[in-house]
Order: structure tokens, then sequence, then C-alpha cells
């Protein structure tokens, strides 16, 4: 056993490397203009007034692109995000920002009943979905649209960067400046395949409708996974577009980073079993953690020359998940955030062990379960369940 894991240490940390290099490799694609540029709409569904929401909004309302509406909305009409958003509307007037209240009930996943709703008032048959969170330059669209290079692209999602101060944010920044764009950029680079992450997506209003709409996701946790595999099987390419799109996690608690990734892998686990186990050979901290524990607990004990090796092991994989980060944001992490990187990997390793049995989530409130496929249903209280015998 001790030999097995000792083996699959390296192995996991040449993968993380290799992920590594092909981040770089889709980075360094050179793209072209899309001519003419094509009037978009921009879905932003917003909850809470967030650190450094005014930014986020006014980074989208100032983009240099010539015809494009952005449609903010929020659930609850008293959401101050809602105020934020009304600022944005009255400095930005050329009256590209609208602000609406409410969502009607499709489903039980609230992003997409807001979605839904914002998207039956836009104007443009191409909409890119924004996360609040979300903050780019004024060449986002016009980079971003540069991928619809014909009819046969269906979708255009784009590479993150997490950015932010705060302990929560730290973790979060690390874990998307590694594993979520290296992860993405591995699965492209050898399986041709785009990794659609809902927080920058492009596409074509009439052909959602044709895959089934925002309906066909009203009680999908990922429905962004979700919508762009629809469009891969229904013979679409998912372009990725190089332009990196930056997750603005300022004031993140540790706890939110906890919740957020226990959800995220809980939603894993049900789309993609082979995937989600695949996912913890991207992990090499954690079986050099397991190859040292191996190691105690077999009767050769503790090999300083093996301790060493898992050492310089964790140090190579700390030094490549710095110089991605500063591909990705543009500097490097502080010295104190680089030594975090074993520890927001164990804990990412824990999450993924819970999130692999667990099923009950609680998102924006609302308190879930989630089966096959990410769908979600509603848990049945012991009440009526005794009602039901």
């Amino acid at each position: 056993m001790a030999d097995l894991v000792l083996l699959l240490a390296p192995i996991s940390l040449f993968l993380v490397l290799a992920g590594h290099a092909a981040t770089f490799f889709l980075l360094s694609r050179k793209r072209s203009p899309c001519r003419p540029p094509p009037p978009i709409t921009i879905l932003k569904p917003v909850k809470g007034a967030e650190a450094g929401l005014y930014e986020n909004l006014a980074s989208l309302a100032a983009q240099d692109y010539p015809d494009f509406e952005m449609l903010v909305g929020a659930e609850d009409a008293r959401d101050p995000a809602l105020a934020v958003a009304r600022q944005v509307q009255r400095d930005f007037p050329a009256g590209r920002v609208k602000v609406f209240a409410g969502a009607r009930r499709m489903g039980l996943n609230p992003k997409v009943n807001l979605l839904a709703s914002l998207a039956d008032k836009a104007s443009h048959d191409l909409v890119l979905i924004s996360d609040s969170n979300v903050r780019v330059c004024a060449a986002y669209l016009r980079e971003t649209a540069s991928e619809l290079t014909g009819p046969e692209v269906g979708l255009v999602t784009n590479v993150l960067v997490g950015t932010g101060t705060g302990a929560g944010a730290a973790l979060e920044n690390l874990h998307l400046n590694s594993f979520v764009a290296s992860s993405a950029s591995l699965v492209r680079v050898t399986a041709g395949r785009a990794c659609v992450i809902g927080k920058s997506m492009l596409f074509r209003l009439s052909d959602l409708q044709k895959l089934g709409g925002f309906w066909a996701v009203r009680n999908v946790l990922a429905e962004d996974y979700v919508i762009g595999r629809s469009f891969e099987l229904a013979g679409f390419k998912v372009a990725l577009s190089p332009y990196l799109v930056h997750a603005v996690n300022d004031g993140w608690t540790v706890e939110r980073f906890i919740n957020r990734h226990l959800r995220w892998a809980q939603m894993r686990r049900r789309v993609s079993p082979a995937a989600y186990c695949a996912e913890v050979m991207l992990n090499p901290v954690l079986w050099i953690a397991l190859s040292g524990c191996a190691l105690a607990l077999s009767r050769r004990g503790l090999d300083l020359r093996l301790l060493g090796i898992g050492a310089a092991g964790i140090a190579v994989k700390c030094a490549s998940d710095a110089l991605l980060s500063r591909r990705l944001a543009g500097r490097f992490p502080r010295l104190i955030v680089i030594a975090l990187v074993p520890v927001k990997d164990l804990l990412i390793a824990g999450l993924w062990a819970v999130g692999a049995f667990r099923r009950k989530i609680d998102w924006r409130g609302h308190v879930l379960r989630i089966e096959a496929g990410s769908e979600l249903t509603e848990p049945v209280s012991p009440e009526a369940q005794m009602e039901a015998a």
C-alpha cells in the first residue's frame, strides 16, 4: 500500500504541472476581432450589496463596445444590490443599464429563475451571463465575442482569475488561480472540451431555446455545466476564451470558502462521478501527505531522504502555483499566501471526501437536496414522512 501511494504522488505532481503548462499555452493563443461586433445583452443577477459591487457593475457598463445593454436584476425588490445598480444606472446615462426586481419561480434554482426573467426582457439574441462578483476591463465584450467565429460556435466561456483580500479570499484566489484554471485548461488541451463556468457565458438565446431553454435547467444546481454540455451534444463548439475574467472575492471568510467548495464538490460528484474520482489525482500535496503517513505506519518507518523528496515536491507545487497566479493575476502572491497552498490543498481534499457522500446543500438560504446530475429536490421533513406513511 505504501509503495502505491509513493508512486501516485509524483504522478499527481506531473499532472498538475501539465495543467499549469496547458494554461500558459491557452493564454498565449492569438485572437482575431469579431467583425462586425454583434449586439449583446448582459444578464447580471445580483443578491446583496457585496464589497466592490459598484465597481463590478461599472466595469461592464463602461465596455468599449458599440451596441450592448446590461440588465441587472434581484429576486427581492428590497435587495440593497438594486440601489447600487441604480447608482450605476445614473452614472452611465447612455440608457444601457436597466434594473429590474422580481423573478418568476420556474424551479428550485433561484439563479436560473432570475436569469429566465431577465432573458425575457433582452433586446438582443446574443446574451452574456455575468455573475455579480465579476470585474472586467473595457475590452471584455470585444475579446469574448471574437470567439464567435461562425454559427458552429454555440457558446463562449472564459478563463477565471481570483482577486480580492481577506483570509477566505486568499484561499479562494489560490484555488481559482491554480486548480480551477489548470484543470479547465488541461481538459481543453487533452480532450478538446471546455469546462463551462457560469461566471461568464456568451450564447444565443435562440440556440438555448432549441435545447430546452432555461426551463430545462430550472431544477439543476450545475446549470452552467449542463447548458454547456447540451450545446456540445447538439453539435455546437464551445469556445474557451483566453480573455481573463476577474472574480472579486473581497472580504470572504474561511467559512464562506468552505461552504462554497463543499457545495461545488457535491455538485461535481453528482454531475460526473468518474471525473470527480479523477480530481483527486490533481492534488499532489494530499498524496505526499498520505505517503508520509503510509511510511510512518509501515515497518520501514520514516525515511529522511523520502521526507526530503516529499518536501521538495510540495515546494515545487507551491512555486508552480505562484507562477501561474502571477500569469493570471499579474503579480506573485505574498509569501504568506504561498505558504497557505498546502493548507488549502489539504482542506480541499477534506471537502472532496465529504462531498462524495453529503447530499444536502444550503444555497442562498434555500435548503435543498442534490441528486444525480445535480438535480435539486426539496428535502422531505420528518413530519411529511409521517403523514405519507
